[in-house]
């Protein structure tokens, strides 16, 4: 489908997000370029690929060669396999131990970080009569209390693991997450402590194959890495993970592209109700309105603090008279020719004019990332750019 054919789509419900397959195939060269060859890239595509939708984003990371994936959820993981996404999927810690069976069953690699998972596991894998040992990944929590089995007991851990004689482990992770300057102190000293864990572990004899502890925050901040795998989540899809002020990320492209509406309502006032007399006519500076169904339910929300949202229409800007649950009014200035159908620019580029990321969601108080996940699964995706992939 070539660009100028998607703002014809969608007439039934004029509302659409664009991911723009170039920016996540730069994206992820950008981050190759920041490890060694040997590194493997498993990509997070947690929240349904961070609200750009799963699986568009994971045809696109299959043929561009990421190593692996990693989610959270396992219907997305199962959706992946049904749609033949044939990389290997590793499921982050969310399942009870009576899960291991379904996720060992629908070929996805368990994450583990205590004996009732791992002992579940190893009965699963003993009920499917293979030839072949399952593999598991190991969840530490070097720090962030919050998901894994605590550091000072990972050795023993693993030792019990290892014992087990129907699952191996295929690989050791652990999350330090940070945005600003004190988190990314804390999560430094914590990361030493895992490489430890891990040189300790190899000096034991158990040489696990993936090891992994760097993602966007560390990733951004060009730390140094000792392990054998990293695993991009934010940067990946041109998301900022820290504060501006530790590190940029203007070699990164959104892969949100565009969000695009059309006009479906216009309406003029001329005749009344009056400027300032109530409803949507309170804010109202200009005679004419116009609707689109971009409301509560697509995503939007109702700005903040007296912040004034606008939308673009062919590079101007239009001001945002109000959002409903399935509409946002917009008030036309008188200059404007504008007509049923027109495309309206929710967040990208119209002309010289920009919306981005940053800018719609400041209107809301929230980060970038919430912001694509209040959008996400509301709206059909349309892939661009897809000839400009390399």
């Amino acid at each position: 489908m070539s660009n100028g054919d998607v703002d014809s789509l969608f007439a039934s419900h004029p509302t659409w997000m664009e991911l723009d397959a170039h920016a996540l195939h730069h994206n992820l060269a950008q981050i190759r370029k920041r490890i060694n060859p040997e590194v493997k890239v498993i990509a997070s595509v947690k929240a349904n690929g961070y609200g750009h939708g799963i699986m568009p984003v994971c045809k696109i990371l299959q043929e561009a060669g990421v190593d692996m994936l990693t989610t959270g959820s396992f219907y997305d993981a199962k959706a992946l396999r049904n749609a033949n996404i044939n990389i290997p999927i590793i499921m982050l810690g969310g399942s009870l131990p009576s899960g291991m069976l379904e996720l060992i069953e629908a070929n996805l690699i368990p994450t583990i970080y205590n004996m009732e998972a791992a002992n579940a596991a190893n009965a699963a894998a003993d009920s499917l009569h293979s030839d072949k040992k399952i593999p598991l990944f190991v969840k530490v929590d070097c720090g962030m209390g919050r998901l894994g089995v605590s550091l000072n007991n990972a050795v023993a851990f693993i030792e019990r693991v290892s014992k087990l004689k129907n699952i191996w482990i295929q690989g050791l992770y652990t999350h330090l997450s940070f945005k600003n300057e004190s988190g990314m102190e804390f999560a430094e000293k914590r990361l030493s402590l895992f490489y430890n864990l891990v040189s300790e572990l190899a000096k034991l004899g158990y040489e696990i194959p993936i090891t992994q502890a760097l993602a966007s925050s560390a990733i951004t901040v060009r730390w140094k890495d000792q392990c054998s795998a990293i695993c991009p989540g934010h940067i990946l899809f041109g998301l900022p993970s820290v504060n501006s002020s530790l590190g940029e990320i203007k070699e990164f492209l959104p892969v949100c592209k565009n969000i695009k509406t059309r006009v479906i309502h216009i309406a003029d006032h001329e005749n009344g109700p009056a400027i300032g007399t109530g409803g949507y006519h309170i804010n109202r500076s200009f005679s004419r309105t116009c609707v689109v169904p971009f409301g509560l339910n697509d995503g939007n929300r109702s700005s903040l603090n007296g912040k004034k949202p606008v939308v673009l229409f062919k590079g101007a800007r239009l001001a945002v008279l109000g959002v409903s649950l399935e509409h946002l009014t917009l008030e036309i200035p008188d200059d404007t020719e504008i007509n049923l159908g027109d495309t309206i620019t929710i967040i990208g580029q119209s002309g010289d004019e920009c919306i981005d990321m940053s800018e719609y969601s400041s209107w809301f108080n929230t980060s970038e990332l919430e912001t694509m996940l209040t959008l996400s699964s509301r709206m059909p995706i349309v892939v661009i750019n897809k000839d400009e992939a390399v």
